[in-house]
C-alpha cells in the first residue's frame, strides 16, 4: 500500500488510526493542530505537519502528493462553542480536503462522520444508515457534522459514524463525566435506565482499516459503527467512573425541568460571551444521557466485514485505570 495521510491525527481516533497504520508498516502521513500531540507522533516516526485544513491548501496539497488513501478524521468535537469554529473545522476542512483529494488522484477517502447526526431529543432504537434526520440539529457540532457527511457522500467516500468513542487517551467524553462526578453527585436524567452503546477507540480504529479496502460498491456509502453491545446507562457510569477511583453518588432528576435549566445556561452564554463560555451543562448532555439511542451496525457487519468482539464492560475498566494512571502522573 502507499502512503496514507491521516486528518486528525492529534485527536483522539485520528491518532490511534496513525499509530495502528504505522505499526502495520504503512507510510503514515499525519496532520492536526495541537503541536504537542504531533512532537508524539514525530517520535514515533510520523511524520507529521500543523495546519489548518480549512485555510492551507497548499499544504493539503503537498502533503497528500502521491497518497493512495487519505483518512478524515479532523474535526471539531464539541457539544458547544462559536458557529464559525465549528464551520471552519467541520465543514470548510472537509470541502479542502475533498478538494484537494481530487487534485492529488487520491484513491480512497475515507471519512469520519459520528452517529450524532441522527441526535433527537427523545428515545430512538436501532436507527440504520437512511433514516430522516430530526431538524432543526441540536447544536452547531450537529449541523455541521452533517454538512460535512453529505459532502464527503457525494465525494465517493466511505462514510464512518462511530459511536460515542471511549478509550484511554479520550479527551472529550471522559474528560466531561469526570468534571460533573467531581461534585460528589452526578443526576440520572429521567425515571428509567436507558440503554447506552458505545465504540472502543480500538474497534473504530478497525473499521477504519476494513473501510480503506472495502469493495466499490462501498463507496459513497454511510456506516454505523459501535461496539455491539447495549449497557444500561447506571452500569456504564457506574463501572466508569469507580474505575476513574471516584466516589459519585447518582441521584434522579427530571429530564424536561433540566433541559429548561441547560437551556437558559446557553442563553446566558449566547448573550454575554458569544458562545465562548461552555455552560456546565448543556441541553444536547441532557439529552444523551436522558435518552436512549441505539443504532444498527448490521450494515457495516455485512459490507465492511467489522464484527467487533470488545468486551464493553471490562474495557471501561480499563479506560477508567488509564486515567486514573495518567491523573497520578500529573500529581
Amino acid at each position: 500500500m502507499g502512503p496514507v495521510l491521516v486528518t486528525g491525527a492529534t485527536g483522539f481516533l485520528g491518532g490511534s488510526i496513525a499509530r495502528r497504520l504505522a505499526r502495520m508498516g504503512v507510510k503514515v502521513r499525519a496532520t492536526g493542530r495541537n503541536l504537542r500531540a504531533g512532537a508524539l507522533l514525530e517520535a514515533e516516526g510520523i511524520p507529521f505537519v500543523a495546519c489548518e485544513l480549512s485555510g492551507e491548501e497548499s499544504v493539503l496539497n503537498r502533503w497528500m502528493e502521491g497518497c493512495e488513501v487519505v483518512i478524515h478524521a479532523a474535526a471539531l468535537s464539541a457539544p458547544w462553542g462559536r458557529r464559525q469554529d465549528f464551520e471552519a473545522a467541520n465543514v470548510v476542512a472537509t470541502r479542502e480536503v475533498i478538494r484537494a483529494c481530487a487534485r492529488s488522484g487520491v484513491r480512497r477517502l475515507v471519512h469520519v462522520s459520528s452517529t450524532s447526526v441522527s441526535f433527537a431529543f427523545q428515545h430512538q432504537s436501532w436507527l440504520h444508515e437512511g433514516m430522516p434526520w430530526s431538524e432543526p440539529p441540536a447544536n452547531h457540532y450537529i449541523a455541521t457534522k452533517r454538512q460535512a457527511e453529505r459532502m464527503a457522500v457525494e465525494a465517493g467516500a466511505v462514510v464512518l459514524r462511530p459511536r460515542a468513542l471511549f478509550g484511554p487517551g479520550d479527551t472529550t467524553l471522559l474528560p466531561r463525566l469526570v468534571r460533573v462526578a467531581r461534585r460528589g453527585v452526578f443526576p440520572l436524567f429521567g425515571d428509567g435506565d436507558p440503554l447506552l452503546e458505545l465504540t472502543w477507540i480500538e474497534d473504530a480504529t478497525d473499521a477504519t482499516l476494513l473501510a480503506m479496502e472495502a469493495p466499490t460498491h462501498c463507496l459513497g456509502r454511510v456506516y454505523q459503527i459501535s461496539s455491539g453491545h447495549l449497557l444500561p446507562r447506571s452500569l456504564v457510569l457506574g463501572t466508569l467512573l469507580e474505575a476513574c477511583g471516584l466516589d459519585v453518588r447518582f441521584r434522579r432528576v427530571p429530564t424536561g425541568l433540566f433541559l429548561a435549566i441547560a437551556g437558559g445556561m446557553e442563553m446566558i452564554s449566547k448573550l454575554c460571551t458569544g458562545e465562548t463560555w461552555e455552560p456546565p451543562l448543556t441541553r444536547y448532555v441532557v439529552g444523551v444521557l436522558g435518552f436512549e439511542q441505539t443504532h444498527d451496525i448490521g450494515a457495516a457487519r455485512r459490507e465492511l466485514g467489522y464484527a467487533p468482539e470488545t468486551d464493553v464492560r471490562s474495557a471501561l475498566v480499563r479506560c477508567g485505570e488509564a486515567w486514573r494512571r495518567e491523573q497520578g502522573r500529573k500529581g
